[in-house]
């Protein structure tokens, strides 16, 4: 099939192939979009950057038909007109995705793994800072904007992560957390907080965002490798991670 237009994903846009479908991710809308199995045909075809910006669940179907040229077509404008494709190659994001494994023996912080520490007056004023950005982040900012802060202090810092030193990190952030506020019902909140405090002691995790199909739902948490700091491996399975920084 020969198409002279040029498709992309822009740069605020991540997506999630299902078994139905796709989800998409809008990161300056902070919303969700799903589309049907016609319409990832034609987002996996014609989108030139599709394979860097797009993951793909375990229940994915890649047996559809390919759609006739002017079918497809049609599909990809609409999906410009709803801001999910563009036609101008996307300029470089300020943040490097990150890929996520979920399918190895995944190990958590605070269930397996413990380090004892004693609280200091830092660790109080450095957890209440985090809260107070994490807070503002979610009530006031768009997810690329949230993104990219994440993504260029952790590429600024260059440094290498430290499990050691994070588990003992996320041990305080837990005994400081119930004081302040519920983890139930607050993934985002509570994952942006944790990333903020690491990153005062120059511990650098992957924040996630993940989505399932069915029933619907997202949900966010912070891992490096098969290390999850804050979740256990029963929270985190049925998501497929659509984005990770």
């Amino acid at each position: 099939m020969h198409i002279e237009k040029e498709y992309w994903l822009p740069s605020h846009v991540r997506a999630c192939s299902t078994a139905t479908g796709t989800v998409i991710l809008d990161l300056r809308r902070n919303r969700y979009f799903g589309v049907g199995r016609k319409e990832t045909t034609v987002l996996r075809s014609l989108a030139g950057n599709w394979q860097n910006l797009a993951a793909q669940s375990a229940s994915f179907a890649s047996d559809a038909e390919p759609l006739p040229a002017a079918d497809s077509l049609s599909i990809a404008d609409k999906l410009v007109e709803a801001g999910v494709l563009s036609n101008d190659a996307p300029e470089p994001a300020a943040f490097t995705p990150m890929q996520i494994d979920l399918n190895s023996v995944l190990t958590s912080v605070g269930h397996e793994l413990d380090r004892k520490a004693a609280i200091r007056w830092r660790h109080v004023v450095n957890f209440f800072r985090a809260c107070t950005w994490a807070r503002r982040a979610v009530k006031s900012r768009t997810l690329y904007l949230v993104a990219e802060d994440i993504g260029q202090q952790k590429n600024a810092a260059g440094a290498p992560f430290n499990p050691e030193r994070a588990i003992e990190l996320v041990g305080i952030f837990r005994r400081l957390r119930p004081h302040t506020f519920a983890a139930r019902d607050q993934c985002l909140f509570h994952a942006l907080a944790l990333v903020r405090f690491l990153a005062s002691y120059q511990v650098y995790p992957t924040w996630v965002i993940g989505v399932r199909t069915k029933p619907w739902a997202a949900h966010s948490w912070v891992q490096q490798g098969t290390l999850l700091l804050d979740a256990n491996p029963e929270q985190v399975c049925e998501y497929t991670p659509i984005l990770a920084i």
